[in-house]
Protein backbone atom coordinates (compact mmCIF):
# COMPACT_ATOMS: atom_id res chain seq x y z
CA UNK A 1 0.00 0.00 0.00
CA UNK A 2 1.17 3.63 -0.71
CA UNK A 3 1.73 6.44 1.51
CA UNK A 4 -1.06 7.59 -1.02
CA UNK A 5 -3.47 5.22 -0.24
CA UNK A 6 -2.52 5.47 3.69
CA UNK A 7 -3.52 8.69 4.00
CA UNK A 8 -6.77 8.49 1.66
CA UNK A 9 -7.57 5.53 3.05
CA UNK A 10 -10.05 7.07 5.16
CA UNK A 11 -12.50 8.06 2.41
CA UNK A 12 -14.80 6.02 1.01
CA UNK A 13 -13.60 2.85 2.75
CA UNK A 14 -15.36 0.07 4.47
CA UNK A 15 -14.67 -0.98 7.98
CA UNK A 16 -11.03 -0.84 8.34
CA UNK A 17 -8.51 -2.97 10.50
CA UNK A 18 -5.34 -1.01 11.31
CA UNK A 19 -2.10 -2.57 10.72
CA UNK A 20 0.73 -2.59 13.25
CA UNK A 21 2.25 0.78 13.17
CA UNK A 22 5.67 0.38 14.39
CA UNK A 23 8.76 1.44 12.81
CA UNK A 24 9.33 -1.71 11.00
CA UNK A 25 5.94 -1.38 9.37
CA UNK A 26 6.14 1.74 8.55
CA UNK A 27 9.98 1.57 6.65
CA UNK A 28 8.31 -1.76 4.44
CA UNK A 29 5.23 0.42 3.63
CA UNK A 30 7.76 3.56 2.68
CA UNK A 31 9.69 1.05 0.80
CA UNK A 32 6.87 0.03 -1.10
CA UNK A 33 5.60 3.09 -1.45
CA UNK A 34 9.03 4.50 -3.33
CA UNK A 35 8.61 1.55 -5.65
CA UNK A 36 5.30 3.34 -7.01
CA UNK A 37 5.54 4.01 -10.51
CA UNK A 38 3.55 6.95 -11.90
CA UNK A 39 3.00 7.50 -15.06
CA UNK A 40 0.76 11.24 -15.11
CA UNK A 41 2.69 13.50 -17.16
CA UNK A 42 3.79 16.48 -14.81
CA UNK A 43 2.84 14.48 -11.37
CA UNK A 44 4.81 15.02 -8.95
CA UNK A 45 5.58 11.51 -6.46
CA UNK A 46 3.76 11.49 -3.16
CA UNK A 47 7.16 11.23 -1.14
CA UNK A 48 7.84 9.30 1.92
CA UNK A 49 7.67 12.30 3.58
CA UNK A 50 3.76 12.12 3.66
CA UNK A 51 3.53 8.79 5.27
CA UNK A 52 5.87 10.52 7.83
CA UNK A 53 2.65 12.20 8.49
CA UNK A 54 0.85 9.43 9.89
CA UNK A 55 2.94 9.75 13.07
CA UNK A 56 0.57 9.03 16.09
CA UNK A 57 0.61 5.35 14.84
CA UNK A 58 -0.62 2.86 17.81
CA UNK A 59 0.87 -0.80 18.56
CA UNK A 60 -1.61 -3.67 17.67
CA UNK A 61 -3.66 -4.03 20.74
CA UNK A 62 -3.05 -7.12 23.23
CA UNK A 63 -6.10 -8.72 22.54
CA UNK A 64 -5.21 -9.31 18.68
CA UNK A 65 -4.65 -12.58 20.07
CA UNK A 66 -8.14 -13.57 21.00
CA UNK A 67 -10.25 -15.44 18.21
CA UNK A 68 -11.45 -12.21 16.99
CA UNK A 69 -8.59 -10.15 15.32
CA UNK A 70 -8.58 -6.76 17.37
CA UNK A 71 -6.39 -4.39 16.11
CA UNK A 72 -5.66 -0.37 17.16
CA UNK A 73 -7.59 1.75 14.63
CA UNK A 74 -5.41 5.32 14.15
CA UNK A 75 -6.67 7.68 12.18
CA UNK A 76 -4.75 11.34 11.72
CA UNK A 77 -7.66 14.03 12.57
CA UNK A 78 -9.10 15.04 15.83
CA UNK A 79 -11.45 17.26 17.60
CA UNK A 80 -10.62 20.44 20.03
CA UNK A 81 -11.34 20.74 23.50
CA UNK A 82 -15.17 20.64 24.76
CA UNK A 83 -14.76 24.86 24.98
CA UNK A 84 -13.75 24.84 20.95
CA UNK A 85 -16.44 25.30 18.73
CA UNK A 86 -15.38 22.63 16.33
CA UNK A 87 -16.19 19.93 18.12
CA UNK A 88 -19.51 21.63 20.49
CA UNK A 89 -21.11 23.45 17.08
CA UNK A 90 -20.89 26.30 18.91
CA UNK A 91 -20.82 29.25 16.35
CA UNK A 92 -21.18 32.09 18.13
CA UNK A 93 -17.78 33.90 18.45
CA UNK A 94 -18.07 37.29 18.67
CA UNK A 95 -15.08 37.76 15.64
CA UNK A 96 -16.70 35.19 13.12
CA UNK A 97 -16.13 36.13 9.83
CA UNK A 98 -19.52 37.79 8.46
CA UNK A 99 -19.53 34.75 5.78
CA UNK A 100 -23.10 32.85 6.00
CA UNK A 101 -24.17 34.37 2.33
CA UNK A 102 -21.06 33.70 0.67
CA UNK A 103 -20.15 30.84 -1.15
CA UNK A 104 -17.07 28.51 -0.73
CA UNK A 105 -15.59 29.84 -3.94
CA UNK A 106 -16.05 33.10 -2.73
CA UNK A 107 -14.58 32.31 0.41
CA UNK A 108 -11.67 30.36 -0.80
CA UNK A 109 -10.97 33.61 -3.64
CA UNK A 110 -11.36 36.24 -0.91
CA UNK A 111 -8.94 34.22 1.17
CA UNK A 112 -6.37 34.14 -1.40
CA UNK A 113 -6.71 38.02 -2.45
CA UNK A 114 -6.54 38.36 1.38
CA UNK A 115 -2.77 36.84 1.20
CA UNK A 116 -0.08 39.58 1.90
CA UNK A 117 2.21 38.20 3.86
CA UNK A 118 5.75 37.74 2.38
CA UNK A 119 7.53 34.34 3.77
CA UNK A 120 9.87 34.91 6.02
CA UNK A 121 13.65 34.54 5.17
CA UNK A 122 15.49 32.29 7.73
CA UNK A 123 19.11 34.16 8.87
CA UNK A 124 22.00 31.95 9.80
CA UNK A 125 20.96 30.00 13.35
CA UNK A 126 17.04 30.47 12.94
CA UNK A 127 14.51 27.81 12.78
CA UNK A 128 11.26 27.46 11.31
CA UNK A 129 9.15 25.90 13.78
CA UNK A 130 6.03 24.08 13.60
CA UNK A 131 3.17 23.17 15.79
CA UNK A 132 0.59 21.12 15.73
CA UNK A 133 -1.96 20.51 18.28
CA UNK A 134 -4.52 17.97 17.45
CA UNK A 135 -6.98 15.52 18.62
CA UNK A 136 -6.59 11.99 16.99
CA UNK A 137 -9.05 9.00 16.96
CA UNK A 138 -7.61 6.16 18.78
CA UNK A 139 -9.74 2.77 19.08
CA UNK A 140 -10.06 -0.68 18.80
CA UNK A 141 -11.97 -2.92 15.63
CA UNK A 142 -12.75 -6.19 16.52
CA UNK A 143 -12.80 -8.12 13.69
CA UNK A 144 -15.54 -10.39 11.89
CA UNK A 145 -14.72 -13.98 11.64
CA UNK A 146 -14.24 -15.82 8.70
CA UNK A 147 -17.19 -18.34 9.46
CA UNK A 148 -19.38 -15.55 10.11
CA UNK A 149 -19.14 -12.80 8.21
CA UNK A 150 -22.53 -11.42 8.71
CA UNK A 151 -21.44 -10.61 12.22
CA UNK A 152 -21.72 -6.80 13.02
CA UNK A 153 -18.28 -5.04 13.77
CA UNK A 154 -17.20 -4.28 17.01
CA UNK A 155 -15.25 -2.09 18.30
CA UNK A 156 -14.98 1.22 20.35
CA UNK A 157 -13.30 5.10 19.34
CA UNK A 158 -11.43 7.88 21.60
CA UNK A 159 -10.24 11.05 20.57
CA UNK A 160 -7.02 11.74 22.14
CA UNK A 161 -4.87 15.11 22.83
CA UNK A 162 -1.43 15.42 21.16
CA UNK A 163 0.99 17.77 20.05
CA UNK A 164 3.49 17.77 17.38
CA UNK A 165 6.54 20.15 17.61
CA UNK A 166 9.25 20.24 14.41
CA UNK A 167 12.29 23.29 14.39
CA UNK A 168 14.11 23.21 10.75
CA UNK A 169 17.24 24.94 10.34
CA UNK A 170 18.36 27.42 7.57
CA UNK A 171 20.39 25.04 6.52
CA UNK A 172 17.93 22.19 6.07
CA UNK A 173 21.31 19.30 5.55
CA UNK A 174 21.65 20.38 9.13
CA UNK A 175 20.14 18.73 12.71
CA UNK A 176 16.14 18.88 12.89
CA UNK A 177 14.87 18.55 15.83
CA UNK A 178 11.38 16.30 16.02
CA UNK A 179 9.21 16.65 19.97
CA UNK A 180 6.01 14.75 19.89
CA UNK A 181 4.26 15.04 23.38
CA UNK A 182 1.10 12.87 24.61
CA UNK A 183 -1.69 15.59 26.19
CA UNK A 184 -4.08 14.82 29.15
CA UNK A 185 -6.96 15.45 26.96
CA UNK A 186 -8.86 12.15 26.33
CA UNK A 187 -12.69 11.99 24.67
CA UNK A 188 -14.68 9.37 24.17
CA UNK A 189 -16.69 9.35 20.58
CA UNK A 190 -18.33 5.86 21.49
CA UNK A 191 -18.33 1.68 21.09
CA UNK A 192 -20.11 -1.39 21.00
CA UNK A 193 -19.14 -1.89 24.36
CA UNK A 194 -19.71 0.39 27.48
CA UNK A 195 -16.75 3.13 27.95
CA UNK A 196 -16.22 1.18 31.28
CA UNK A 197 -15.10 -1.40 29.71
CA UNK A 198 -13.38 0.15 26.90
CA UNK A 199 -9.12 0.61 27.53
CA UNK A 200 -8.18 4.30 27.28
CA UNK A 201 -5.56 5.09 24.87
CA UNK A 202 -2.02 4.40 26.00
CA UNK A 203 1.32 6.27 24.75
CA UNK A 204 3.60 4.15 22.41
CA UNK A 205 7.22 4.92 22.29
CA UNK A 206 6.92 6.77 18.72
CA UNK A 207 4.27 9.26 20.55
CA UNK A 208 6.44 10.84 22.82
CA UNK A 209 9.65 12.30 23.53
CA UNK A 210 12.67 13.65 20.94
CA UNK A 211 13.95 12.69 17.96
CA UNK A 212 17.04 14.51 15.98
CA UNK A 213 18.40 14.24 12.00
CA UNK A 214 19.71 16.07 9.47
CA UNK A 215 16.97 17.17 6.60
CA UNK A 216 14.42 15.57 9.19
CA UNK A 217 15.96 11.93 9.16
CA UNK A 218 14.22 10.81 12.53
CA UNK A 219 14.17 7.36 11.58
CA UNK A 220 17.56 6.72 9.99
CA UNK A 221 16.80 2.67 9.82
CA UNK A 222 13.44 3.53 7.36
CA UNK A 223 14.04 2.25 3.93
CA UNK A 224 14.46 3.52 1.34
CA UNK A 225 16.57 6.60 3.89
CA UNK A 226 15.91 9.74 3.55
CA UNK A 227 17.69 11.84 1.23
CA UNK A 228 18.65 15.65 1.55
CA UNK A 229 17.32 17.89 -0.98
CA UNK A 230 14.65 14.98 -2.73
CA UNK A 231 12.42 17.17 -4.76
CA UNK A 232 9.48 15.05 -4.06
CA UNK A 233 10.09 15.31 -0.19
CA UNK A 234 6.62 17.29 1.10
CA UNK A 235 9.67 18.77 3.60
CA UNK A 236 11.95 19.87 0.67
CA UNK A 237 11.07 23.72 -0.60
CA UNK A 238 12.08 22.35 -4.03
CA UNK A 239 8.96 20.00 -3.76
CA UNK A 240 6.97 23.50 -3.58
CA UNK A 241 8.93 25.25 -6.29
CA UNK A 242 7.93 22.39 -8.56
CA UNK A 243 4.22 22.95 -8.06
CA UNK A 244 2.20 24.80 -10.48
CA UNK A 245 0.55 28.22 -9.74
CA UNK A 246 -1.90 28.02 -11.82
CA UNK A 247 -4.99 27.06 -10.26
CA UNK A 248 -6.55 24.73 -12.89
CA UNK A 249 -2.95 23.08 -13.59
CA UNK A 250 -3.16 22.64 -9.43
CA UNK A 251 -6.40 20.88 -9.98
CA UNK A 252 -4.52 19.11 -12.82
CA UNK A 253 -1.78 17.96 -10.20
CA UNK A 254 -4.21 16.82 -8.02
CA UNK A 255 -6.34 14.76 -10.11
CA UNK A 256 -2.84 13.14 -11.52
CA UNK A 257 -2.33 12.36 -7.93
CA UNK A 258 -4.95 11.12 -6.72
CA UNK A 259 -5.71 8.80 -10.02
CA UNK A 260 -5.72 5.76 -8.34
CA UNK A 261 -8.17 6.37 -6.02
CA UNK A 262 -10.92 7.79 -8.43
CA UNK A 263 -9.89 11.34 -8.31
CA UNK A 264 -13.37 12.16 -7.04
CA UNK A 265 -13.49 15.82 -6.05
CA UNK A 266 -13.49 14.79 -1.93
CA UNK A 267 -9.79 12.55 -2.54
CA UNK A 268 -8.79 15.83 -4.46
CA UNK A 269 -10.06 17.50 -1.49
CA UNK A 270 -8.60 15.58 1.61
CA UNK A 271 -5.03 15.38 -0.86
CA UNK A 272 -5.53 19.09 -1.24
CA UNK A 273 -5.69 19.54 2.82
CA UNK A 274 -2.89 17.08 3.65
CA UNK A 275 -0.22 19.28 1.70
CA UNK A 276 -1.39 22.17 3.57
CA UNK A 277 -1.30 20.88 6.71
CA UNK A 278 2.36 20.36 6.29
CA UNK A 279 2.73 23.90 7.65
CA UNK A 280 5.54 24.43 4.65
CA UNK A 281 3.44 25.82 1.22
CA UNK A 282 4.61 29.01 0.31
CA UNK A 283 2.55 32.00 0.45
CA UNK A 284 2.30 32.51 -3.13
CA UNK A 285 1.74 29.09 -3.67
CA UNK A 286 -1.01 29.06 -1.21
CA UNK A 287 -3.41 31.52 -2.52
CA UNK A 288 -3.57 29.23 -5.91
CA UNK A 289 -4.29 26.02 -3.42
CA UNK A 290 -7.10 28.01 -2.46
CA UNK A 291 -8.68 28.71 -5.68
CA UNK A 292 -7.75 25.09 -7.19
CA UNK A 293 -10.04 24.17 -4.16
CA UNK A 294 -12.51 26.11 -4.96
CA UNK A 295 -12.80 24.27 -8.28
CA UNK A 296 -13.85 21.32 -7.30
CA UNK A 297 -17.25 20.04 -7.69
CA UNK A 298 -19.24 20.20 -4.73
CA UNK A 299 -17.04 22.51 -2.22
CA UNK A 300 -19.04 24.34 -0.21
CA UNK A 301 -19.08 26.24 3.60
CA UNK A 302 -20.20 24.01 6.48
CA UNK A 303 -19.52 26.24 9.40
CA UNK A 304 -18.72 30.18 9.31
CA UNK A 305 -17.00 30.22 12.99
CA UNK A 306 -14.89 27.09 13.34
CA UNK A 307 -12.69 27.58 16.36
CA UNK A 308 -8.78 26.19 16.56
CA UNK A 309 -7.11 27.01 19.51
CA UNK A 310 -8.46 30.87 19.78
CA UNK A 311 -8.15 31.24 16.18
CA UNK A 312 -11.60 31.93 13.99
CA UNK A 313 -12.18 30.57 10.61
CA UNK A 314 -14.61 29.20 7.97
CA UNK A 315 -14.79 25.24 7.48
CA UNK A 316 -15.49 24.52 3.62
CA UNK A 317 -15.25 21.29 2.32
CA UNK A 318 -16.51 18.05 0.31
CA UNK A 319 -19.64 16.36 1.22
CA UNK A 320 -18.71 12.31 1.79
CA UNK A 321 -21.01 9.37 2.40
CA UNK A 322 -18.86 8.34 5.41
CA UNK A 323 -17.21 11.85 6.55
CA UNK A 324 -15.92 14.98 5.36
CA UNK A 325 -12.62 16.70 5.44
CA UNK A 326 -12.97 20.34 6.32
CA UNK A 327 -10.39 22.73 5.54
CA UNK A 328 -10.37 25.48 8.47
CA UNK A 329 -9.04 29.57 6.82
CA UNK A 330 -9.80 32.88 8.14
CA UNK A 331 -10.89 34.59 5.02
CA UNK A 332 -9.70 37.82 6.11
CA UNK A 333 -6.03 37.21 6.34
CA UNK A 334 -5.78 34.18 4.15
CA UNK A 335 -4.33 32.45 7.13
CA UNK A 336 -4.67 28.42 7.07
CA UNK A 337 -5.72 27.68 10.72
CA UNK A 338 -5.86 23.88 10.28
CA UNK A 339 -8.84 20.94 8.96
CA UNK A 340 -11.03 19.07 10.92
CA UNK A 341 -12.94 15.33 10.13
CA UNK A 342 -16.66 15.14 10.43
CA UNK A 343 -18.98 12.13 10.51
CA UNK A 344 -21.28 11.69 7.66
CA UNK A 345 -24.43 10.44 7.04
CA UNK A 346 -22.94 6.74 6.80
CA UNK A 347 -20.19 6.86 9.53
CA UNK A 348 -17.71 4.14 9.27
CA UNK A 349 -18.28 3.09 12.46
CA UNK A 350 -22.01 2.42 13.37
CA UNK A 351 -20.92 3.93 17.37
CA UNK A 352 -20.40 6.99 15.87
CA UNK A 353 -23.37 9.68 15.14
CA UNK A 354 -23.33 11.26 11.84
CA UNK A 355 -22.70 15.03 11.99
CA UNK A 356 -19.79 14.19 14.87
CA UNK A 357 -16.48 15.85 15.12
CA UNK A 358 -14.05 12.79 14.99
CA UNK A 359 -10.73 14.92 14.58
CA UNK A 360 -9.03 18.21 14.22
CA UNK A 361 -5.49 19.56 14.27
CA UNK A 362 -4.20 23.16 14.22
CA UNK A 363 -1.27 24.59 12.56
CA UNK A 364 1.04 27.38 13.48
CA UNK A 365 4.32 28.15 12.19
CA UNK A 366 6.92 31.14 13.52
CA UNK A 367 10.68 32.04 13.04
CA UNK A 368 12.71 31.32 16.44
CA UNK A 369 16.25 31.96 17.06
CA UNK A 370 17.24 28.36 18.32
CA UNK A 371 16.54 24.80 18.40
CA UNK A 372 13.97 23.96 20.89
CA UNK A 373 12.48 27.28 21.38
CA UNK A 374 9.10 28.76 20.73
Amino acid sequence: MSDLDDVLDQINHQARHATTPLDDVRARVLAAAAQESLTTPGRTAPSRTALRRLRWAAPVAAAAAAVLVTTLVVTRQAPPTSTDSALTGDTSASSAPAVQLLSAQEVLNNAADAIKTVDPQLAPGQYRFIREHAWYQRGVTMGVPVDAPDQTVRGYTWLKEVAYEKWIPQDQSQDWLERRSWLPGVKWLGGSVPQSEAQEPQATDTDTGERRGKCGNFFPDAQPAKVCGDPTDWDNPAFYEALPRDPRAIVDYLRGATAHRGSTPAVMFHWGVEILRSGLMPADLRAGWYRALALLDGVKVYESAVTLDGRTGVAIGIEDENERRDLIVDPATGEFIGERTVAGPRPHYSWIAPGTVTGYSSITTEVVDGIGRN
